[in-house]
């Protein structure tokens, strides 16, 4: 079952609410100081995730399956900010809508069926780009604003933790190791930022570079809990690693360094 009429609706709610994100008149919000249209739409935005966390909850009626659907709308709404170009911007609204509709789909499925393998693997897909979006997001942030170190440290850590969860929490029934491998993969990627903000690159290929530790790491952790992993998928992973990295390094525009 891959159609849902309600669930088709949300997902235009969220198209939607993307492309009022993209008006000039949040564009004009963003770019204020302090004025009372400030306040306004920030509690604007506030409800508006709430309102998304409650689909999510009520699509897969578990709190603990709410993290990745709203941190995929939050990394979406945050990244549009640092895309300048119109074309690019309605791509990235395109295919986050396609993504938040799967996702809800793959909620909705595992409601009646915990161990469906086709929801495993749209939640799993779901996780890696929310961990890319939230990332390019939070370096972003980290670039423009000029933001403590250590504060993007946490948040990186704290969504690391929370899409792990509940990610891994679908294959491994185990609560207190789920949560031990997810806090160790948090500041894993926490240590992996901080020695990344030394390389002189922009937020989208840092982005990428934070992506692919992660799903090193992931699938490592993913392929230990299926009893899969083995010496011969190590080494790939490895190798993995080093052609996507070396791929990305070689493609990228290099930023001054002041």
């Amino acid at each position: 079952m891959f159609f849902h009429f309600q669930i088709l609706l949300y997902s235009l709610v969220f198209y939607f609410f993307l492309q009022f994100v993209t008006g000039d008149f949040v564009s004009d919000w963003l770019l204020s100081i302090v004025d009372g249209w400030s306040w306004s739409m920030a509690f604007f935005l506030s409800f508006s995730f709430f309102g998304f966390f409650q689909i999510a909850k009520n699509v897969s009626r578990k709190l603990w399956m709410t993290p990745i659907p709203v941190l995929l709308t939050i990394s979406t709404t945050g990244l549009l900010y640092f895309v300048q170009s119109i074309k690019q911007q309605q791509l990235l609204i395109l295919l986050a809508g396609i993504a938040y509709y799967f996702l809800h789909i793959a909620l909705y499925r595992l409601r009646t069926c915990e161990t469906d393998k086709t929801a495993r693997g749209i939640i799993s897909a779901g996780s890696v780009s929310t961990i890319f979006l939230f990332y390019a997001m939070s370096y972003g942030i980290y670039l423009n604003f000029a933001i403590p170190l250590w504060i993007l440290m946490g948040m990186l850590m704290i969504v690391t933790v929370l899409v792990s969860l509940q990610y891994l929490w679908l294959i491994n029934n185990d609560s207190k190791i789920v949560l031990n491998y997810s806090l160790v993969l948090g500041f894993v990627m926490a240590e992996i930022i901080w020695i990344l903000n030394f390389w002189p690159f922009g937020y989208l290929t840092t982005g990428v570079i934070s992506l692919i530790f992660y799903y090193v790491f992931w699938d490592l952790v993913q392929r230990h809990f299926l009893s899969e992993l083995s010496k011969r998928r190590v080494v790939a992973n490895v190798i993995i690693f080093g052609l996507l990295t070396a791929l990305v390094l070689s493609s990228t525009r290099w930023l001054p360094v002041v």
